[in-house]
This record gives C-alpha cells, structure tokens and sequence, in this order.
C-alpha cells in the first residue's frame, strides 16, 4: 500500500467532534463508533447546509496534542462552503492548504480495513525521509466505493511536510 502525494486547498468542514486518543479507542472507553452512529442516525449527512459535495463524508484527525500517541479531534462531517451558516451544534474545523500521502485500502467490512490501513499508516510513518505534519488528517468516504460498509474502499490523507 504505497501512498501518492497530493497537494489540496483549503477545506472547511462542518460537523460533529470528539476528542479522544489511540490508546482510548483500543478498550472500553472508545468514542469513536459512537461518533459515527450519532452522525448517521441525527441525520447530519443530509441536512448539513452548503455542502460541496453530498456524496463524500470525511473523518477529521486534528488538534494533535503530540503525535499519533497523544490526544486528538475527530470532526466526522461535510466540507462545507465558506459562507454556509451552520447549526451551533456543529463544529466548523479548517484545514489549511497542505500536502498529502493518500492510501487507498483494500475492498471489505469498514471498521476492518479502515483498522489494517492506519496500522500500516504508522509503520510508514516511522521511515527515514517521512515527516508527517499531525495538523491535519482525513479519511474520506465517497457515496461509490463506500455504498456498502461490508464493501467499502476508503482513501485516507495523511498531511506530510513538503520535501
């Protein structure tokens, strides 16, 4: 699973937030599942406002305290448009201009392979040569590939320093 590199714009994103951490999301206390559940079951990916894209939700790492050891945001939401007024029950994070590794997983159950992808994202990121940035990173989940959760394909960002 080798990245390609990709440099985006700004986004600004709109949704739902907790904040957690990897040890956290391993035992009883995971928050994680429980984010998600609320996004879809409240309604929030049809009735967000100024979405840019309906078909796409993200799952947003940010706020990093350290790395991928310490505590961090995920917003699980929409991209929105800048002049979107939003629900005061959403969160709105923006995400500056960046570059990034994209990996692709493979094809099966979601919670599955989203779990394969980020424990290779961590053996990557250990390499000589990669410095991820931990400003921003994010899963998306296109209406296509992601249709069926028991068949999904997710790509995920990881933000790296420019080399």
């Amino acid at each position: 699973m080798n990245p390609k590199i990709v440099k985006l714009d700004h986004m600004r994103v709109a949704g739902l937030q907790i904040r957690t951490t990897n040890e956290a999301e391993c035992g009883p206390n995971a928050k994680i599942g429980a984010l998600w559940n609320r996004y879809y079951q409240e309604g929030y990916p049809a009735s967000t406002p100024g979405q840019k894209d309906p078909a796409v939700v993200l799952g947003v790492y940010a706020d990093y305290e350290s790395d991928e050891n310490g505590a961090y945001s995920l917003l699980v939401g929409k991209e929105v448009e800048a002049e979107a007024p939003l629900p005061a029950e959403l969160t709105v994070k923006e995400i500056p201009a960046s570059t990034y590794a994209v990996f692709t997983t493979r094809v099966g159950p979601t919670v599955e392979v989203i779990t394969e992808a980020w424990k290779h994202i961590w053996e990557w990121s250990q390499q000589p040569g990669v410095t991820r940035t931990f400003v921003a990173d994010f899963e998306l989940y296109d209406g296509v590939r992601c249709a069926d959760m028991n068949q999904a394909q997710i790509d995920i960002y990881i933000g790296i320093a420019d080399e």
